[in-house]
C-alpha cells in the first residue's frame, strides 16, 4: 500500500533535493575530470601546498577513491583521468539509478517494494557518504582551506557540496520512506473488527 498523498509530496520534494544535489555533485565530479584530463602530468607531481608539506606528497595519487595509475603518458591521459574516477562516476550514476526508482516507488503500487528500495538507498547513502568525504578532504588539501583560484579544488569543493546536499536528503528521505504506511488505517480496521 502507498504512503498517504501527503507523505507522497513530502518524500517527492525530499527527492526533487537529491536530484538538485546530484547535479551539483555531476558538475564538480566532471570539472575534476576534466582538470585531470587537461593536465593529468600534475596530478602526479608532488604537491606545493603549504598546509600540508612543501613538495609533499600530491592527494590525488593515494587519497582518492582510486589510485592514479601509473606510468603516465600523453597517450593514456584520457584513459588515466578515466580509471582514476571511475568509482565517483559509477557512484553518481547508481545515485541517479536510485532517484528514477525511488520516485516510481513512490508514486507507483508496483514499484512500492518497501525493503527492497530501503536497502539499496542505503547502499547509494553510504557510497555517496564516502565520494562526499573525499571530495572534502581533497578540497581542502588543494586549496588550504583557502578561497583561491585553484580549479581542480573548485572542482572538488563543488562536488562535496553537492554531495552533502545528496546525504543529508537521503537521509531525510529514507526515514520518509521507512515511516509506517497507512498506520491511521491500521487503527480504524482494528477498532471495525472489535
Amino acid at each position: 500500500m502507498l504512503h498517504n498523498t501527503g507523505m507522497k509530496i513530502g518524500m517527492a520534494v525530499v527527492l526533487f533535493f537529491v536530484f538538485a544535489g546530484w547535479v551539483v555533485a555531476l558538475g564538480g565530479t566532471a570539472h575534476a575530470t576534466n582538470e585531470c584530463r587537461e593536465e593529468s602530468d600534475a596530478w602526479l607531481l608532488p604537491s606545493n601546498n603549504p598546509a600540508t608539506d612543501a613538495q609533499g606528497p600530491n592527494p590525488n595519487i593515494n587519497n582518492h577513491l582510486q589510485p592514479f595509475p601509473t606510468p603516465n603518458n600523453d597517450e593514456d591521459q584520457t584513459y588515466n583521468c578515466g580509471i582514476h574516477f571511475s568509482l565517483d562516476w559509477w557512484i553518481i550514476a547508481f545515485q541517479f539509478y536510485m532517484i528514477i526508482v525511488a520516485y516510481l516507488g513512490v508514486f507507483v503500487e508496483f514499484f512500492h517494494t518497501k525493503q527492497t528500495i530501503g536497502d539499496f538507498y542505503a547502499i547509494a547513502t553510504v557510497l555517496f557518504t564516502i565520494y562526499t568525504s573525499i571530495y572534502v578532504k581533497l578540497g581542502y588539501e588543494f586549496s588550504a582551506g583557502e578561497h583561491d583560484d585553484n580549479s581542480v579544488a573548485q572542482g572538488y569543493k563543488t562536488a562535496a557540496s553537492g554531495g552533502i546536499i545528496v546525504c543529508v536528503c537521503n537521509y531525510v528521505f529514507m526515514y520518509l520512506w521507512g515511516s509506517e504506511e497507512g498506520a491511521s488505517e491500521g487503527g480504524a480496521s482494528a477498532e471495525n473488527k472489535a
